[in-house]
């Protein structure tokens, strides 16, 4: 089996090729496209013309799959040679992963791995029009996996089967069916890139920083928590002024904002968002819990709307080959779970903010400044003549002076005020 593998690698691979390894284990997201694109690029500044995708994924977002395959297909356009690798053992490359796997020259898989499942998920049509746009996203789809496998020369009916009915293939199967390039008898990561020619230390390059960044600020579930938690702490910080809370605040609606808009957030369930959150920043100054759950209504309905796929409508022109923007999974049981944390959370937080503002109008009216004048108190600490010392004056600590020395404990009345400090004498027994 090393032998037919190595038999199907690019004459231009034998000798002096240079060869460059990635592996993507993550759902297809902006930072998945920003890891596989910066990878291809980087390949591409060293001189790689051989790379090698080792890919384990359950799918993703549509337009993000498309952005790298645009990168792997300008990557074979300059006579370099792309291969995915479905490995090791139980790894698959399901719906979005199927499609940049059959845009790959070469594709091989292991024993015990799968590929295929890759039907759009369509979300948020009304009923009457799901049988209509569900067959047109299914039939551009289909059509764009048949050709991509087409041009490779591997069986696009096979293939095709993959998005019409969401067929998936074991190695085994895959292989014989010529879904893919073939089956290694290797099981293990290093083995199998040894069986299709990778030489031994190359590294394997893995997601970084930045992309795990993108990754995670893409995901809309992380967004709505960082949306409510900035308007929150705003809020808090009205009402307890630190201006850190606001910094703080303002930062997470900023990094919500730029993680829906890598996602693909529609204008509409964005601006949905912001006015849901206006909505509750009134409830500070309503205090009677109808504002905030509005807002509460109307942020979860625009948080639904981001995973609203709309009509598949005709390409705009110029525009032919433009695919429908879909995703390949569905609102997962995570963000239900989250809608209902954040339901939660808002009831929670009104709640608090009616009791602070409850308890701020119950704040008794500033005393008058010379009022303190007369107030008994004791020192607890000595006072010298002219200097400063510490007494507490009407259950206050002060800072206070006086004219004559007088000692810890001694009992002191209060002559008059200066600023935030307070002139003192003994007290007169009677």
């Amino acid at each position: 089996m090393l032998m037919i593998a190595q038999s199907y690698l690019p004459h231009k691979a034998a000798g002096a090729s240079s060869y460059y390894v990635a592996s993507l284990d993550m759902v297809i997201d902006p930072g998945a496209e920003d890891f596989v694109v910066t990878a291809i690029n980087d390949a591409r500044s060293v001189g790689a013309n051989h790379f090698v995708l080792v890919m384990n994924t359950n799918g993703g977002a549509g337009n993000n799959m498309e952005n790298i395959i645009n990168a792997i297909s300008d990557y074979q356009g300059a006579k370099n040679n792309f291969t995915t690798l479905i490995a090791p053992v139980s790894r698959h490359a399901f719906s979005a992963g199927a499609f940049i796997a059959e845009a790959s020259d070469q594709i091989w898989m292991v024993p015990g791995t799968t590929i295929g499942s890759a039907t759009p998920i369509i979300t948020g049509i009304p009923g009457e029009e799901v049988n209509s746009t569900l067959t047109k996203v299914k039939a551009a789809f289909t059509t764009y996996m048949q050709e991509l496998t087409k041009f490779h020369g591997r069986n696009a009916n096979a293939t095709g089967l993959m998005v019409s009915a969401g067929v998936s293939y074991g190695a085994q199967d895959a292989a014989r069916l010529n879904v893919v390039t073939g089956m290694l008898s290797a099981t293990t990561l290093d083995d199998s890139l040894a069986a299709i020619g990778v030489p031994a230390g190359t590294p394997v390059h893995n997601i970084g920083i930045k992309s795990q960044a993108l990754a995670i600020i893409s995901d809309p579930n992380v967004d709505a928590i960082l949306f409510l938690l900035g308007a929150f702490a705003i809020l808090t910080d009205l009402t307890h002024p630190t201006l850190i809370l606001t910094f703080v605040g303002g930062a997470a609606i900023a990094l919500a904002l730029l993680g829906l808009g890598l996602f693909g957030a529609s204008l509409v369930s964005i601006l949905l968002m912001l006015l849901g959150t206006v909505f509750i920043f009134l409830e500070i100054k309503t205090h009677h819990g109808i504002s905030a759950m509005i807002g509460v209504i109307i942020f979860i309905i625009g948080f639904l709307l981001i995973f609203h796929t709309p009509p598949a409508s005709p390409p705009p022109p110029g525009c032919d080959n433009c695919l429908p923007s879909v995703n390949f999974f569905p609102i997962g049981l995570v963000t239900y779970v989250i809608l209902g944390v954040i339901g939660a959370g808002m009831v929670v937080g009104s709640l608090y903010l009616y009791k602070i503002r409850e308890a701020m109008g119950h704040v008794p009216v500033a005393y008058d400044a010379k009022s303190i004048i007369g107030k008994e108190g004791y020192l607890t600490s000595d006072l010298k003549a002219g200097s400063f010392g510490t007494a507490n004056i009407a259950s206050e600590d002060w800072t206070v002076t006086g004219s004559v020395d007088i000692p810890n404990g001694t009992r002191v009345v209060v002559k008059e005020r200066s600023g935030l400090k307070l002139v003192v004498e003994p007290k007169k027994e009677a």
